[in-house]
Parts: structure tokens; sequence; C-alpha cells
């Protein structure tokens, strides 16, 4: 019976994927970056996901993709990112600009940082209910499941990969809603490589990153 429930909770906790991913667009050399699609059971929106290998350490990726402030500048469509709360789970809040014809979006996110045997980190992040009222103007996104995945290749080389399954809301094209999953990881990535060029991400140290739950439990 045990583990019968376990199993359950496993499938309750992950992506309902219904096939296995497919290239949408490869990239030439590791350090370009290569976009998959998946279909999802019972959804008409695709998933999608990057992948591509940079040249930094994982602190300097890992405090990438935690500096919320600067989101605007390379998620794709982000328009705003704030954290609301640290304890116990990170919370942010995010706005995405909507594509035409579509209304902006919004969610609330729950983030979970994690490392495995083999020192790869993984930051989760799954949409939460009643942290945050519902704001006029933009549609809240009723389902995400995001993973930025960063795998060590070397002292100075780390392949990054980012996959995502939302649920956008509200009345939202299928064939825009799976362009974005043709946009969204290229764009990105891509944005990811930008910021890792800046002076705020090139020296970064283990002190900088921000003191997030179960950010002193990574061996960096």
């Amino acid at each position: 019976m045990k583990v019968l429930v376990t199993m359950l909770l496993l499938m309750m906790a992950a992506p309902l994927w219904a096939a296995d991913w497919e290239v949408n667009h490869q990239g030439d050399a590791p350090d370009e970056v290569t976009t998959y699609v998946r279909d999802v059971a019972d959804s008409p929106v695709k998933a999608f996901r990057g992948q591509v290998q940079v040249a930094a350490s994982m602190t300097s990726v890992l405090a990438v993709i935690t500096a919320v402030d600067t989101f605007p500048q390379w998620v794709f469509q982000s328009k705003d990112a704030r954290r609301i709360a640290v304890k116990g789970q990170e919370k942010l809040y995010m706005q995405f600009n909507g594509i035409w014809p579509v209304s902006d979006r919004d969610v609330v996110l729950g983030n979970t940082l994690s490392q495995d045997d083999q020192g790869v980190i993984t930051l989760h992040s799954v949409n939460l209910t009643g942290v945050v009222d519902k704001r006029s103007g933009y549609v809240r996104i009723p389902k995400l499941d995001n993973r930025f995945i960063l795998k060590p290749v070397s002292d100075d080389q780390v392949q990054v990969t980012f996959e995502t399954y939302v649920d956008p809301g509200g009345r939202v094209p299928v064939w825009l809603a799976n362009l974005v999953s043709t946009r969204a990881p290229l764009e990105t990535l891509e944005g990811l490589q930008a910021q890792l060029k800046k002076p705020r991400f090139t020296n970064v140290q283990r002190g900088d990153l921000p003191k997030l739950p179960g950010m002193d439990q990574l061996t960096l």
C-alpha cells in the first residue's frame, strides 16, 4: 500500500509527458542553443526545453538564475519579477508581457533548490495559489512547471537545461502557445549567456549568492 501511495505521489508531482522530446532547433556547436518540444497528455500546449553549454562556473550560472531583479532583461517576455518570501521556500511574483492578441500574464512561483550525487543542481519552480491576489489587467497562469538544470562539465564549463510546461490560462490560440514553446527556450538561454558576460556575474563568489532555502546545502 505504501509503495502504491508513493508511486501516485510521484506521478502527481511530475509533468504528464505524452511523448519523448523532439528536436525543434539544432545548435551547430555546444555553445549554441538546441531546443526541443514535447507533447503533454490531455493538453494542446507543448512542453519546451532548451540546452546549451556555457563558459562559466556553476556559481556564476546559479547567480544569474537567482538574480530576480535581472529577469526582465533575459527571461522570455518577463515584464517584472520580485521575491516576496524566502522563509521555508523562496516565492516569486512574476509578470509577463502578452503577445498580441492575448493579455499580460502573471504567476506566483515556489522555488526549490536541490543537488544530486553527480553535482547536478536543479532549480525547480511550480506555480502557487492563494499567495497573491489576482491583479487587474493580468490573467493568472494556472499551471507552470519549470526547471533550470545545471550540470558541471569542467571547472569552467556548465551544461544548462531549461525545461518548462505552462498552461497560460485564458483564451490563447494553440498556434500562439506553441510559438512560445519555440521561442522561449532559445531567447531565454541566449539571454542567460549574455548575462554571464556582465561584470556582476563573471567573478561571483559563493558568498555573493542570495541566502535562499537549500543554498547552504549545495556543493560548489
